[in-house]
């Protein structure tokens, strides 16, 4: 058994990966703005909290205690909430839209990291950090500028944590990827198809053709990488790579 960490649990990929973990046996500390799925049988082996993650003193907070309040364990931290608003052409860019963005998606990332170092600090195991960026944080979007900035940023926060714990002399290891999941078919697809925006057209023909993947596959495609024996020789990667 190996304590997970998970964000953005409620729906979606992450629950698709919530309920594999469960599935599999694993302890999971999860945290979403949405209520628990339905999971009956796991009992004791599913920490919730359903917390605003753009909060991020609670959100930092959060980790410290529930992760603190586990033995020490292999622990894997899964990466995975996050937004897509705004939508918009940089003209139209609001700053309470760019401030809340950019807390779910990069600040609040970075705090629930800090909080799952600082509660395993003195665990004497292998930690193992997965982002979930996008690959349109590796490349320019028209309309689409706070969320290819935010993931940008989310794979230059892996690759700083990476090059902190390569020059660490003592502490338990820490393994970091920022990995691109892939089109999945979840809400933010049908969001994506339902804009006026210039990529729309694109995003409708790979659901017309069936070439989105359903969270269920893509949260094994995942689950498998964090399981990997060279988990961390690519800190920027992409699932379809495998």
């Amino acid at each position: 058994m190996t304590l997970h960490v998970l964000t953005g649990a409620s729906r979606g990929l992450g629950a698709a990966m919530l309920i594999r973990l469960l599935r599999d046996g694993h302890h999971v500390v999860a945290a979403a703005r949405g209520p628990a799925p339905d999971l009956p049988g796991h009992a004791g082996r599913l920490d919730w909290t359903r917390l605003d993650l753009g909060d991020l003193a609670a959100t930092r907070d959060w980790v410290v205690r529930a992760v603190g309040a586990c033995e020490a364990q292999p622990a894997a931290l899964i990466l995975n909430a996050g937004s897509l608003d705004p939508l918009v052409p940089v003209a139209d860019l609001r700053p309470d839209a760019v401030e809340t963005h950019m807390r779910v998606n990069l600040a609040s990332p970075m705090l629930v990291t800090a909080g799952f170092l600082e509660a395993t600090r003195d665990w004497p195991v292998t930690r193992r950090i997965l982002a979930v960026s996008s690959g349109a944080g590796r490349r320019g979007v028209s309309h689409w500028s706070a969320y290819c900035s935010s993931k940008a940023g989310l794979d230059n926060f892996i690759r700083s944590l990476n090059a902190e714990y390569a020059e660490a002399k003592t502490g338990a290891a820490v393994r970091a990827v920022s990995l691109a999941p892939g089109v999945i078919d979840t809400a933010m697809q049908q969001t994506i198809r339902g804009l006026d925006a210039p990529d729309r057209e694109r995003f409708q023909a790979l659901h017309a053709e069936g070439r989105l993947t359903s969270p269920d596959d893509a949260a094994a495609a995942i689950l498998a990488y964090l399981r990997r024996d060279d988990f961390g020789t690519n800190e920027i990667d992409d699932v379809r790579n495998y």
